[in-house]
């Protein structure tokens, strides 16, 4: 090793060990603060002047949704660590304390009754499709059979009235399918087909009926029975539900989740959304974007000074801010390119 060698590894070591001290005071306490707060500085000046077409391309960024909501795996151990969490905030002991009325607003809850009777139209739509639906059909079509038939067949009921049958069944209904075999049979058959036949008709008179009854002041009238009967009921419904339960449900609805992201129809509503997204908004700029969440310089700049500190001082005493400064700072010194400057 030649003098000039000697020199320059000495001059890397003691430039290396200065610029390390220096870095790390610079990150830390009200240097490192004052650093952050510029870089945010910068960062927003870069983002008031930056469109969102100008980041980034829309494939990427269609390609990133894409990739993040369908394809990223859920570990097996996701729904016992979001059950965890739900169970522990089921049985917190504040939702035993607290009622109703203290998380919903009255006037917010009256702003709410106010919205529903003004939107007349989607009421009547929302009706019409429930009373149209073949499961309410179906239900409905089951309630009425069977309460024909326990009418029919109650101990007070219409077949009692029936000359002779009352002395047949003596006062007891289940009587009947051994006394006068099939009876119950014919009775059902006839029933049903009534009910099917006429079901279409009946329901057209629901809808007709609700469309009539539910005015605003019926409406009103029900939304205050329903706020005096639940606004000081306690929120907790651990009683309800046990964990075991709990965690049921949520594995189910993991499984019904990935069920879908394995489908076309989500991949071809991302795609499309991300589309029509960045057709509307690509030439907005990214800080107009921030802010239709919220996010201004000033929210950021705050949020940099509650939470940087902390952070950092959570970095340094872990060593974790100490090996991120010194990777940066040996790539340079250890390079040809210093050795190059040095010479």
């Amino acid at each position: 090793m030649n003098d000039h060698t000697a020199a320059t590894d000495d001059l890397r070591e003691r430039l290396r060990h200065a610029h390390r001290a220096f870095e790390l005071e610079q990150w830390q306490g009200e240097a490192g603060q004052a650093r952050l707060a510029g870089i945010a500085d910068r960062l927003w000046d870069w983002a008031e002047a930056t469109t969102l077409a100008g980041c980034i391309d829309v494939e990427t960024l269609r390609e990133a949704a894409v990739r993040l909501s369908l394809d990223l795996s859920l570990p097996d151990t996701l729904a016992g660590v979001i059950g965890g969490v739900a169970d522990d905030l089921v049985r917190h002991e504040i939702n035993r304390d607290t009622r109703v009325r203290d998380v919903i607003d009255e006037s917010l809850y009256d702003d709410g009754v106010s919205l529903f009777v003004e939107l007349e139209a989607l009421r009547a739509r929302l009706i019409k499709r429930l009373l149209n639906s073949p499961v309410y059909t179906a239900l409905a079509s089951d309630v009425l059979y069977q309460g024909i038939k326990d009418y029919i067949f109650s101990d007070t009921g219409a077949i009692q009235s029936l000359p002779g049958v009352s002395r047949l069944i003596k006062g007891s209904s289940s009587a009947v399918s051994k006394r006068m075999p099939g009876l119950e049979a014919q009775v059902e058959k006839r029933v049903k087909a009534y009910i099917e036949n006429n079901t279409a008709k009946t329901l057209a008179r629901s809808e007709a009926y609700l469309l009539d009854s539910l005015d605003e002041t019926r409406i009103r009238a029900i939304a205050d029975e329903i706020w005096a009967a639940s606004a000081d009921e306690k929120l907790s419904v651990a009683d309800l539900i046990d964990s075991n339960e709990l965690q049921r449900m949520i594995d189910y609805g993991l499984r019904v989740w990935q069920s879908l992201r394995e489908t076309e129809y989500l991949g071809v509503m991302i795609e499309d959304g991300v589309t029509r997204f960045f057709a509307r908004h690509g030439d907005t700029t990214l800080a107009e974007l921030a802010g239709h969440v919220g996010l201004d310089r000033a929210t950021l700049a705050d949020e940099i000074d509650a939470l940087a500190p902390e952070i950092v001082a959570g970095l340094a005493e872990t060593g974790l801010l100490d090996a991120l400064v010194n990777d940066q700072i040996d790539a340079f010194y250890d390079s040809p390119a210093f050795t190059e400057a040095a010479s």
